[in-house]
């Protein structure tokens, strides 16, 4: 079972081999799912055009990328539209940059030394991973999150492993959330 221990500045997060290989498997697809290159098969972080927001950026048809990147008014298509175009680029980058952390975390062995700042990445790219299963699994409340707990009895083989990646995630996310602001009460106290 994975276990997190703060040792002096920096938190070890130590997994079983198949927490880690699981891990790899599923923010492998999370990055593709973020897609790091356009349609012309560059890096988008060398699409000059869309970093300036001059490039229409499409509402994601992909119910888990919508809520990765959802519209600031639902009732506004206009206003949604206009600000995707404006803040979509950045935000993705910012997402993918987490993965990236992560991977390479998960890519060092089972025991991984993270900083504070790998710690925020790593609590931000746990919860979009969260996110996306959340949709997945039909989860976007917290009566419907308590009504698919109450029937896991009757959910298929596929949907009771992805719930249970769903708690596991839950559970390195609030580990390590919780050890953050122990740090960061810690820091106050000095």
């Amino acid at each position: 079972m994975a276990a997190i221990d703060s040792r002096g500045d920096d938190v070890v997060l130590q997994l079983e081999d198949n927490e880690r290989s699981l891990m790899l498997t599923v923010f492998t697809d999370l990055a593709a799912l973020l897609g790091e290159s356009d349609e012309s098969g560059r890096p988008a972080s060398e699409n000059w055009e869309a970093r300036l927001g001059l490039v229409e950026r499409p509402r994601p048809e992909d119910p888990a990328l919508l809520r990765l990147f959802p519209d600031v008014d639902p009732l506004d298509a206009e206003r949604s539209e206009e600000f995707r175009r404006l803040t979509e680029f950045d935000l993705q980058q910012a997402k993918a940059h987490n993965v990236r952390i992560i991977l390479n975390g998960l890519s060092q062995g089972p025991r991984i030394s993270l900083t504070e700042d790998e710690i925020l990445a790593w609590t931000k790219g746990l919860n979009d991973l969260r996110l996306v299963l959340a949709v997945r699994l039909g989860i976007d409340t917290e009566e419907a999150q308590e009504e698919k707990y109450a029937r896991r009895d009757e959910l298929d083989e596929s949907e009771d492993l992805t719930l249970t990646l769903y708690d596991f995630l839950t559970w390195v996310q609030d580990r390590l959330t919780m050890t953050l602001l122990d740090g960061l009460q810690g820091d106050e106290e000095e």
